[in-house]
C-alpha cells in the first residue's frame, strides 16, 4: 500500500536498542524509511543499527541529560536530513513499592519517561517548523496510565503525564501541520518482560495475563504496526489521540 511507503521519510526512534523500539525500527526499515535511532545502550544500538541495515544511523545518548538532548537531536537532524516523524519510545519501568521508592529512582523514571519526550519533541518540532516540514509524532504510553497496580507509582504517573502531554502538544503543533498521537501498549512480550516472567516476576505475570480477555501477551511487532499507522497518511486526520493496545486488559473483569 502506498500509505505504508516511507521511502521519502526520515523517522527518529528513541529507545531503539531493544523491545518495542527495536520492533518499530525494523518495521519502518521494511517500509523504506531512513532512520535515526537513539538509545543510551551503545552496544545494543550498534547491533540494531547493523540488523536494520544501511538506512539506519545510530546516535548514542542519555535522554536523562536534559541539556544534551537538543545537541543530540540537532546532530541527528543534520546527519540524516530533515525529520518527518518522531517516535518517543525510550522508557524505564522499575518495580518498587511506593513507600520504598528513593528520590533518585523517581527522578530517573520521570526524566526518562516524561521530561525526555517533551524535550525531544520540542527540539525536533522547532526544527520541523523552521524548515517548513509537516510530520507526525508518536509517543509510547502504557495501559499503566489508567490501570493502577502496586510497585509503579512513578511509571504510572509518567505514562498518565505523557498522555496529557500528547494532547497539549497536539493542540499547539496542529497549526504547523504536525500531528501528535500516542500508542498505549498493555502487557507486551519483550525480552525484558519475558525474562522477568520466567523468574522473580512469574506470579505477577500470570496475574496480568489472567485478566486479559484475549488470553495472551501482545507482541512487539503488533505495537510497531500501530505506530506505522499513526505515522502514515491513514491517520492524517488524527491528532491528540491515545490508541490503546492491551488485548482488553483495561476493559474490566474478564471472567468469574
Amino acid at each position: 500500500m502506498k500509505e505504508f511507503d516511507f521511502r521519502d521519510h526520515t523517522i527518529l526512534v528513541s529507545g531503539a536498542a531493544a523491545g518495542i523500539g527495536y520492533a518499530i525500527a525494523a518495521r519502518l526499515a521494511e517500509a523504506g524509511a531512513r532512520l535515526a535511532l537513539v538509545d543510551n545502550d551503545s552496544d545494543g544500538l550498534a547491533r540494531v543499527t547493523e540488523a536494520v541495515g544501511q538506512a539506519a544511523t545510530g546516535f548514542a545518548g542519555d535522554l536523562c541529560d536534559g541539556e544534551a538532548i537538543d545537541t543530540l537531536f540537532g546532530n541527528a537532524w543534520d546527519t540524516v536530513g530533515p525529520i518527518t516523524g518522531l517516535v518517543n519510545c525510550a522508557g524505564v519501568f522499575p518495580n518498587t513499592p511506593m513507600l520504598e521508592v528513593p528520590l533518585e529512582e523517581w527522578t530517573r523514571v520521570i526524566d526518562t519517561n516524561l521530561r525526555a519526550p517533551f524535550l525531544t519533541t520540542q527540539s525536533v518540532a522547532r526544527r520541523m517548523i523552521s524548515a517548513g516540514v509537516k510530520g507526525s509524532v508518536v509517543n509510547i504510553s502504557s495501559s499503566a496510565a489508567t490501570l493502577a497496580r502496586p510497585g509503579i507509582p512513578h511509571y504510572g504517573a509518567s505514562k498518565a503525564g505523557i498522555e496529557q502531554l500528547t494532547r497539549n502538544m497536539a493542540i499547539e503543533l496542529a497549526p504547523h501541520g504536525i500531528r501528535v498521537n500516542a500508542v498505549a501498549p498493555g502487557l507486551i512480550a519483550t525480552e525484558r518482560v519475558m525474562a522477568k516472567a520466567s523468574s522473580f516476576g512469574k506470579v505477577e505475570h500470570e496475574a496480568k495475563t489472567a485478566r486479559i480477555p484475549m488470553g495472551r501477551e501482545g507482541q512487539p511487532a503488533e505495537i510497531a504496526g500501530l505506530v506505522l499507522v499513526m505515522l502514515s497518511p491513514l491517520a492524517s486526520y488524527c491528532t491528540g489521540s491515545v490508541l490503546l493496545a492491551d488485548g482488553g486488559m483495561t476493559l474490566g473483569i474478564p471472567r468469574y
